[in-house]
């Protein structure tokens, strides 16, 4: 299944970026000026529980911040500050600040796309995404700080299942940076 990554900063600075690199301008930037790292927003919750099953997830709800485009699929990110990634069937960005998981159906086939999310302290989070023409919607959960978590997307109908992507690296919980 083809994939694309991205770590989403401001929208202006958004790159996608291919294989095991992470890159954006700002990182350039950062590097160039011979500063030792990005400061990002902490996020400061609690862990909640295991929320959905495999065949029963969480069903995302509809949000529609004012910068974002809430008609069809993209791979735009839906929010600043998330870690985007692209799938055929869909897609997914994590939000470290307020542990939101995005989640879009990108095929019209009467076919959910879920998103199921894993932390290294094992819990296991399930959020299917509103019908593709509905766009992007989000589960909130509240993971442990300090923590990491991925993510991997695939289909759901009638309680089969098809299509499963490949996991995402691990990302923390405080500040979204890789495990």
């Amino acid at each position: 299944m083809r994939m694309l990554r991205a770590l989403a900063v401001p929208a202006a600075a958004l790159l996608l970026a291919s294989g095991l690199t992470q890159v954006t301008a700002a990182t350039q930037a950062v590097a160039a000026s011979g500063a030792a790292a990005v400061v990002q927003a902490a996020d400061t919750d609690t862990d909640d529980g295991d929320t959905g099953t495999l065949t029963n997830p969480t069903m995302a709800t509809v949000v529609a911040p004012a910068a974002m485009s809430t008609a069809g699929y993209s791979y735009t990110s839906p929010v600043d500050h998330c870690i985007l990634y692209g799938y055929e069937i869909g897609a997914t960005c994590y939000q470290w600040v307020g542990d939101d998981q995005w989640v879009v159906d990108g095929i019209a086939n009467g076919w959910a796309a879920v998103v199921h999310v894993q932390t290294n302290y094992g819990k296991d989070r399930y959020c299917q995404a509103l019908p593709s023409a509905d766009g992007w919607g989000k589960c909130n959960y509240d993971h442990v700080e300090g923590k990491c978590v991925r993510w991997q997307m695939y289909e759901l109908k009638d309680g089969d299942t098809r299509n499963f992507t490949g996991w995402s690296a691990w990302y923390g919980t405080q500040y979204g940076y890789p495990c």
